[in-house]
């Protein structure tokens, strides 16, 4: 072969990589922006008793935002069943100006697998599903016969078998997971993902937390109520709510904030991805009052029986009868501890317990989390990721502080 058609041959060869690498390094490169020190801010104060806690919390969040170099930061805060406060502060588009507001929409990530349980244990009180029977009941044409015996208890504690993102061998499953490009019209379509995919162990014998889990378990409830999984949120959920932007991610929103990535301080949006893969279980949108009501609707009995509140935040246990090892209940994390998350620096009188869960998505984080003692409940949201987590959860407790300060000032 001539010099010629080598250097032919091995332009064809590096075509495919040049196709990606060009748009990629251009990317990377071009169109970051400085996250603003001053930004504008919103609050609404929904109980005037608690006026002055709201602005304390208000200045805590505006404070957290500018500190922690975000584009944009709510929070949502609800007690007894009734909202305390809403705040917003920053930009929801910062090449528009657009200010973000407390019905601003944001991705929530793994805190969808919160809301997913909360439809779930609707559809248990509903008496359309129960969490010990096996799912191949509901769900006859489940694509891995490995799977006909798992249950909704087993899939919502992530005691299920079923791999990770990491620990997936199904390999074409892998690369979807990673592109978030294609899209699923259908929470069944979705299981592609994992469906050829090992279990890791014996269902009941261990613990591996997974999105997996909890994408089957959408699936399952969609077979069993026989409604799309999005319409049994709405139905379920969002009707009864009054909720005004839980919904998929993918689907276009008019309060859907932009997403970003980060750099020493300055943004870029976040490229294009497709959630529709992981509704469940990552792939849920909403605001943070949107959330502050579906945590506060567990407190209501006549919305979730009292026994399905207790068993759905109760740690569970493994076959050996050990509690697995992050203490998770069924689509939320129970914790017990002398101080509010992340904040050690500022030790209680006595130990409190929480409820929670956190989410990390493309562009984008969230935190809930609900003391049951109190009936007390926060939301908060921000459209960036922060690489230590704590750097955003830890700022929910200046934010609370001031409202647990004035309900149970015995605490401090």
């Amino acid at each position: 072969m001539s010099k010629l058609k080598m250097k032919g041959w091995k332009f064809l060869l590096l075509l495919p990589v040049l196709v990606i690498a060009i748009p990629v390094l251009w990317y990377l490169t071009i169109g970051w922006q400085q996250v603003a020190e001053d930004a504008p801010a919103t609050q609404h104060i929904y109980q005037a008793e608690f006026t002055s806690a709201a602005g304390a919390a208000f200045a805590a969040l505006q404070q957290s935002r500018k500190q922690q170099q975000m584009p944009a930061l709510t929070a949502a805060v609800a007690w007894q069943g009734k909202l305390l406060w809403a705040g917003a502060a920053g930009y929801a588009d910062i090449s528009t100006n657009q200010a973000a507001s407390t019905q601003s929409q944001f991705r929530i990530g793994s805190t969808s697998k919160a809301v997913t349980a909360t439809a779930i244990a609707r559809a248990v009180a509903a008496g359309i599903l129960q969490l010990d029977v096996p799912i191949g009941q509901y769900k006859t044409n489940l694509p891995n016969p490995a799977w006909q015996n798992l249950t909704l208890r087993q899939l919502l504690s992530h005691t299920a078998g079923l791999p990770g993102y990491e620990q997936n061998d199904d390999w074409r499953g892998v690369v979807q997971s990673l592109l978030k490009q294609r899209h699923f019209p259908n929470v069944d379509d979705g299981l592609q993902i994992f469906d050829e995919a090992t279990l890791q162990y014996k269902p009941g014998h261990g613990f591996l937390y997974s999105s997996f889990d909890v994408n089957l378990a959408s699936s399952v409830l969609q077979s069993a109520s026989r409604t799309p999984f999005l319409d049994y949120l709405k139905q379920s959920l969002g009707t009864p709510l009054n909720l005004q932007s839980l919904g998929a991610a993918h689907r276009p929103h008019q309060q859907q904030v932009t997403f970003y990535q980060s750099k020493s301080g300055e943004v870029k949006p976040h490229w294009p991805v497709d959630l529709s893969q992981k509704l469940a279980g990552g792939g849920l949108a909403a605001s943070s009052i949107d959330l502050v009501t579906i945590g506060s609707a567990w407190f209501d009995p006549t919305f979730i029986p009292p026994q399905l509140q207790q068993e759905f935040w109760t740690p569970q246990r493994l076959a050996d009868g050990s509690i697995n090892p992050q203490n998770y209940a069924l689509g939320f994390r129970h914790t017990e501890h002398g101080n509010l998350y992340c904040d050690k620096d500022h030790p209680l009188k006595r130990k409190i317990r929480y409820v929670h869960h956190g989410g990390v998505s493309d562009g984008a984080q969230s935190w809930l989390v609900i003391y049951p003692d109190y009936q007390l409940v926060l939301a908060m949201n921000t459209n960036i990721v922060k690489e230590d987590y704590c750097d955003f959860a830890l700022q929910a407790a200046e934010i609370l502080r001031p409202f647990l300060q004035q309900i149970d000032p015995t605490l401090f």
